[in-house]
């Protein structure tokens, strides 16, 4: 859209996305459902077929390979009834492995791919721009045992085991599959039953194999219709550089100064890497537009609050290249910036005199708006306090920065595994700042009620969470030998409040509850420093599940240490989080509530409120709630002492 006063800014905003009419969305299943029925005609002219067409080959190979890995001789099943289960089975796989996909969008990627599962698979992968994606991942086994029971196999497990080890002979297994007559007996020996220790899986032969098959390379062009999956996938590569800059923040100015600019000021663009780029935002905007009163000490940052920034952050970006070019539709415009990782100095192929990086059809034009008037429509659209500021900051830093090797080097040392200093973070404002005075902010003062009771739901909240995560840091395999902790807390960084349930109750235990409801659990993510390590290490990202009927000082149920999010990867999934909007970072290979069983249960439509459609409504509605919430109160002074909050010691 324009900015309403005839210039060239492209201000892009949160909107109801595609959703095909019914009518098409059966018209699709139906066709997909007519080539699963032919698949069954082509293997019964070579064996009789009575098997679901789930597997790790083509859908013929699967229907002959799973017929003959069963013990028994199954009964005559009528094709179409198996044609049927065998779709579910198939669209269930990839919503578990997928998130943020609508049922019609498997559906319309199975039917690109000829009912092939790993094709089809591919192609979600290609066209997210998932280059960090690998098949044998903790959601394969899952995710093929879920595809088996909503298919109705009558022996799950086995189908699973059966495929596991038949995947690192699949090459061989084609040739077996494709003899005249099928031999029975090839198929079976090839499962080495009897080798010990049983061969090891082998996913990555599976998906080589299914790069090479006739259905992956007539498909020309992917589903353009799911622009919305695809902001999802760059929110969850955000969420990893926002954890990064965190770390990279020295604690105690991100506890005092940092936790409220970065969420109101810390935008992921800019003209150098997204990391980069928070960090001379949120240290610029400190050093230009000083808060005018100390600012609360906090251990966390508010996480509805954490994950707004991240969305504005990625309509500024959108805003910014649909500035700089016109003819750019949005979906051509968020595979660009999958494509580049959110990196605007990629993304944008005329940002610098001496880039080479091409954006999809912009080698070919000229960029219809100058940086600094996309600057101030990015700024516009991420919601930031002071757009003109923040554009002509933007337009002229990295001239500022070159004339500071020292300042660079900085950067240069956080765009790898550094932190910075309070000393370095003076010096790198002393250098952004420049000639510029400081312009302290005003003291937002209020005192109606909803502030008031705003701010004591979201300090309560930090207050809880704060007291349970150290805790957990002093639970007894972290503590040394003579009693102390390991790990010093940098900053909490992630939460859902809203784990299993709600669980109504007869009465509210206090004044102030919204609901008569309770949850049981709380998910949360917290960065934390090793003590004693010379010189010191950068924070590490852990987890943690919290039973919120427990006190304080009672053990979490789960804490572990897990891996930043890399950009475009696949990551462990849990439904509760999804269902917030939550971007909290969850263990691959530990269970937790919210994991494999529940969703299992969506997927067989087995749950008793939530359907996968229903997860993606409210996870679009959290993730494009760009306005306020309760966290913002936090830093609104209200003329009251948060000693009398009521939340201080209950939840």
């Amino acid at each position: 859209m324009s900015d309403g006063k005839g210039g060239l800014r492209r201000v892009v905003r949160p909107q109801t996305r595609y959703r095909p009419l019914s009518v098409e969305q059966d018209d699709e299943r139906s066709r997909l459902l007519s080539n699963i029925q032919s698949f069954y005609h082509h293997a019964s002219a070579r064996h009789t077929a009575a098997a679901i067409c789930v597997g790790l080959l083509d859908p013929v190979s699967n229907i002959l390979a799973n017929t003959l890995l069963s013990d028994e001789v199954a009964p005559p099943v009528d094709d179409a009834d198996l044609a049927r289960r065998s779709l579910d089975g198939l669209v269930a796989f990839l919503l578990y492995f997928f998130p943020y996909l609508a049922d019609w969008d498997a559906v319309r990627y199975l039917l690109l791919a000829d009912a092939d599962l790993l094709v089809a698979a591919r192609l979600i992968v290609a066209s997210r721009g998932m280059t960090a994606f690998s098949i044998a991942s903790a959601a394969s086994e899952p995710a093929l045992r879920l595809a088996a029971q909503v298919a109705g196999h009558p022996e799950p497990e086995r189908f699973v085991r059966a495929w596991m080890s038949l995947s690192s002979r699949l090459h061989q297994a084609v040739t077996v599959l494709s003899a005249e007559p099928t031999n029975l007996q090839g198929i079976q020996t090839l499962l080495a039953a009897d080798e010990e220790p049983p061969p090891a899986p082998d996913l990555e032969q599976s998906w080589s194999l299914a790069g090479s098959r006739q259905a992956y390379h007539n498909i020309t062009n992917t589903p353009r219709h799911h622009t919305s999956s695809l902001m999802r996938v760059l929110l969850h590569a955000f969420r990893g550089f926002y954890l990064r800059a965190l770390a990279r923040l020295p604690a105690g100015e991100l506890r005092t100064r940092f936790h409220e600019v970065i969420v109101k000021a810390g935008h992921c663009y800019g003209p150098m890497d997204p990391v980069s780029n928070i960090i001379l935002n949120t240290v610029w905007y400190d050093a230009v537009f000083p808060a005018a009163a100390p600012p609360p000490v906090l251990d966390m940052i508010g996480p509805r609050i954490l994950t707004r920034i991240e969305s504005r952050s990625m309509y500024g970006l959108v805003s910014f290249l649909q500035s700089r070019y016109h003819q750019l539709s949005e979906h051509e415009i968020v595979q660009c910036l999958v494509a580049y990782c959110g990196d605007l100095s990629l993304a944008d192929p005329n940002l610098f005199a001496t880039n080479e990086a091409m954006v999809i059809k912009a080698e070919q034009q000229s960029p219809c708006a100058g940086v600094q008037e996309a600057y101030e429509a990015a700024a516009t659209a991420a919601w930031h306090p002071n757009p003109a500021a923040q554009a002509a900051f933007l337009t002229s830093c990295k001239a500022k920065l070159q004339e500071s090797p020292a300042a660079m080097s900085l950067l240069v040392q956080v765009d790898g595994d550094g932190t910075l200093s309070p000393e370095d973070v003076r010096y790198l404002a002393g250098v952004l700042l420049a000639e510029q005075k400081p312009s302290p902010q005003p003291v937002v003062e209020a005192s109606v009620w909803p502030v008031i009771d705003g701010k004591w739901r979201s300090m309560g909240e930090q207050r809880r969470i704060t007291g349970k995560v150290k805790a957990a840091l002093n639970q007894q395999h972290f503590l040394h030998d003579d009693g102390e902790s390991m790990y010093k807390l940098h900053v909490i960084c992630g939460a859902n409040y809203s784990v299993c349930g709600p669980e109504y109750i007869s009465k509210k235990e206090d004044g102030f509850s919204v609901a008569p409801c309770k949850y049981r659990y709380t998910h949360v993510n917290f960065l934390a420093t090793y003590k004693l390590a010379s010189p010191p290490s950068p924070p590490v990202l852990f987890f943690a599940e919290f039973d919120n009927n427990k006190a304080e000082s009672e053990p979490p149920i789960l804490c572990c240490k897990v891996d930043i999010p890399l950009p475009c990867a696949e990551h462990a999934r849990c439904l509760y989080c999804e269902v917030e909007g939550a971007k909290v970072v969850h263990p691959g290979f530990e269970n937790f509530h919210g994991g494999d069983k529940e969703f299992e249960e969506v997927i067989r439509n087995k749950h008793s409120h939530l359907t996968n459609d229903r997860i993606l409504c409210r996870n679009d509605y959290a993730v494009q709630r760009l306005v306020g919430h309760d966290e913002d109160f936090m830093y609104v002074d209200t003329g009251d002492s948060d000693e009398c909050s009521p939340f201080q010691d209950d939840y």
